[in-house]
């Protein structure tokens, strides 16, 4: 799909594309306010102390590292979630709160942070907190050390630290006497030995003390009740769902653009069928009910954008033919209901207007319809003058309103039509009629259903295809291209048919009021301009 192809695609969806997104940002923005509110709360924990430690040691902070990812995974299991739950009395179980809290533990830091999430600010960060005090308390029981060791500990620790401080002044009072007795030179020897012997000791017990732990737990960022909350978020979610809105509608429009076997415009036809498209006809419409002389555009509404539409279809059928100009014009389409007969009949017209001597010729012994077309008697016409010599023109055709068109309508229908319009006779008549008009343009049945279309179309000067843009599909265009390649026929281009007025051409906006301006009716009896949509024929 190339860069206009895709211009064009995305201007003819363009309501699905803004109605998808205002959908689907207007249902998010509802549903979004709608949601109950959630709140976060954060709490943040250190393992050992890497922090405090003047000089820490490798190991022990590889080891705080480690236990803080087992700290991480021990808050969310449950005896420590039914610690929480007894302690502030919450209305709900430990599987549930689980599903509220959440504990983090960066494998290359000794943090540890504690989430919680709840609908009310204060409660989150109630939660939160008690999950760390939980953890703190949990943590003397995982070194295996019990509280009544520690204490024990941390009284012996004061103690040779209070003898510590004794011994040392005793010895700093002797150490100042300057003519020391042998008593007194034997008490400082005796200090020396016991304050090693002492600060020995305190080594051994501050190794065991929990504030040199690699595992000791420190708060040092409480939670506090959150300001916002984390969800909804009705800005966010709008903006998300606009966008997913957008890229599914656009992939619904390619989905049926890939699928899509119509025709719609010029480069469609050149690719499926190497024809270039000599004219678009815009959307016809009429009145429900009423008479088919609607159709005639080009007779009735001559200042019409449909009228124009048609004029410029036949400024480039004869630019298409200047070399060998046009005598004999065949009109015919794929399947039934591609607007041929009137694309037939309001060329006729428009040629007529140019000062052309034009006849028009229903060739369709199947399903005729010009004679309705024109509102004409279907007593005399083609089948008539196959039948028998001598019949003139004029008394097989019918002049109309228009200057220089006459019409030859089928006649009696026969019940070998493939056969008369394979005849020879068939074409002494139409050679006949040539040399009588100066231009001769036949209506002729769709080439999908019988054959008769690609026998005229080998002995007739020029052939227009007339495409639908609305009802055509590209199997059917391709196979009746085929079958007029076969038949040697001279193509001279296409004739997209049914735009919408909107896509049909770029003169419309600029001649616009021209093309709406009141003239009057050719027929006595004013027609009012049709208004809705026109059966194709």
């Amino acid at each position: 799909m190339d860069v206009r192809r895709l211009i064009a695609v995305t201007r003819t969806w363009l309501p699905l594309f803004i109605a998808s997104v205002i959908l689907a940002a207007g249902a998010a923005f509802v549903i979004s306010n709608q949601l109950p509110r959630v709140y976060e709360a954060k709490a943040t924990l250190i393992v050992g102390q890497s922090l405090s430690a003047v000089n820490p040691d490798y190991n022990q902070l590889l080891v705080s590292q480690r236990l803080s990812t087992t700290y991480a995974s021990l808050a969310t299991k449950r005896p420590i979630l039914d610690n929480v739950i007894t302690e502030l009395a919450l209305p709900t179980t430990a599987g549930d709160l689980a599903r509220r809290v959440r504990a983090d533990a960066p494998l290359d830091s000794t943090l540890l942070t504690i989430t919680a999430q709840d609908g009310d600010p204060t409660k989150a960060a109630a939660i939160a907190n008690a999950l760390t005090e939980q953890l703190i308390a949990a943590s003397p029981t995982i070194q295996g050390r019990q509280s009544e060791i520690q204490a024990f500990i941390d009284s012996d620790l004061k103690a040779t630290e209070a003898q510590i401080e004794t011994s040392q002044a005793q010895r700093d009072s002797l150490n100042a006497v300057t003519n020391r007795t042998a008593a007194q030179e034997a008490d400082l020897q005796t200090l020396d030995g016991r304050l090693v012997s002492l600060r020995s000791t305190l080594a051994t017990l501050l190794a065991f003390t929990s504030n040199n732990a690699s595992n000791l737990l420190t708060v040092i960022e409480p939670a506090i009740a959150p300001a916002d909350s984390i969800s909804p978020r009705p800005l966010l979610n709008t903006l998300l769902a606009a966008v997913l809105g957008l890229l599914l509608a656009a992939a619904v429009v390619l989905v049926v653009e890939y699928l899509a076997d119509g025709i719609r415009d010029a480069d469609s036809i050149a690719e499926v069928t190497g024809l270039s498209t000599l004219g678009t006809i815009p959307r016809m419409k009429r009145n429900k009910g009423g008479s088919e002389i609607y159709q005639l555009a080009a007779l009735l509404y001559p200042r019409s954008g449909v009228a124009e539409a048609y004029r410029t279809l036949r400024t480039n059928i004869e630019f298409s033919a200047v070399d060998a100009p046009i005598r004999a014009l065949l009109v015919t389409s794929s399947v039934p209901g591609e607007g041929k007969t009137i694309t037939a009949a309001n060329l006729a017209v428009v040629f007529a207007q140019a000062g052309r001597r034009v006849l028009l010729v229903d060739a369709d012994l199947r399903k005729p319809g010009v004679h309705r077309l024109f509102d004409l008697p279907n007593e005399h016409g083609l089948t008539t003058l196959l039948r028998g010599d001598g019949v003139a023109l004029d008394a097989v055709s019918h002049l109309t309103e228009q200057e220089n068109l006459r019409v030859m309508t089928t006649g009696p229908l026969p019940p070998n039509p493939a056969e008369l319009i394979g005849s020879q006779r068939m074409r002494t008549v139409l050679a006949s009629l040539q040399n009588s008009m100066d231009l001769v343009i036949v209506d002729s049945p769709p080439l999908q259903a019988v054959t008769d279309s690609a026998i005229l179309s080998s002995v007739l000067d020029g052939t227009l295809f007339v495409i639908d843009a609305e009802r055509s599909r590209r199997r059917s265009v391709r196979s009746a291209r085929q079958a007029l390649a076969k038949a040697g026929a001279n193509i001279l281009g296409a004739a997209l048919n049914r735009v919408p007025v909107k896509e049909a051409s770029d003169y419309a906006s600029y001649y616009g009021a021209y093309f709406s301006s009141d003239e009057p009716e050719p027929r006595a009896n004013k027609v009012p301009e049709p208004t809705p949509e026109s059966p194709a024929r």
